[in-house]
């Protein structure tokens, strides 16, 4: 393959896919596992989040460095006090935040301890559910979350 079409090809892959290979090739998945209002918690990889603001939960945009970016929730729709967490995009334009109730918990898992459950995800924000031992988490569709908050995936 040439220099040319191998720039190319890498120029297509989405960061999701950019991500799965990141994580896939060491043999571990350093995540976050957000607890998420009204379904299953989150199991998100760290290194798609940029930052983490203490925030109020209520607000539709977080201001961070000179970008304002949009925010999807996740946290509990009572609670006043929340944590942002800024994600990464394909472009700078693309980042938004995510409202959680906290700080989510951080865990180092091996690749062969997370396994797809076939279940049907009907929330076109999730692109699938896992199972981490008896745990049941879903895997966050960032592209889908990215249209659902204005930006264009």
């Amino acid at each position: 393959m040439t220099q040319q079409k191998m720039s190319n090809a890498l120029d297509r892959v989405n960061a999701q896919e950019l991500q799965h290979l990141i994580t896939v090739s060491t043999g571990f998945i350093d995540a976050y596992i957000i607890a998420c209002s009204g379904k299953e918690p989150m199991l998100l990889p760290q290194n798609v989040v940029l930052s983490a603001l203490d925030s109020a939960t209520q607000v539709n945009t977080i201001d961070w460095h000179e970008y304002t970016l949009p925010v999807f929730r996740v946290s509990d729709a009572n609670r006043a006090l929340g944590v942002a967490l800024v994600i990464e995009g394909d472009e700078k334009e693309q980042r938004f935040a995510l409202m959680c109730n906290e700080m989510p918990e951080s865990i180092r898992l091996r690749i062969s301890e997370v396994v797809d459950d076939e279940r049907e995800a009907l929330d076109q924000t999730i692109l699938q559910y896992v199972r981490i031992g008896k745990a049941l988490y879903h895997v966050p569709n960032l592209s889908q979350i990215q249209l659902s908050v204005g930006l264009s995936a």
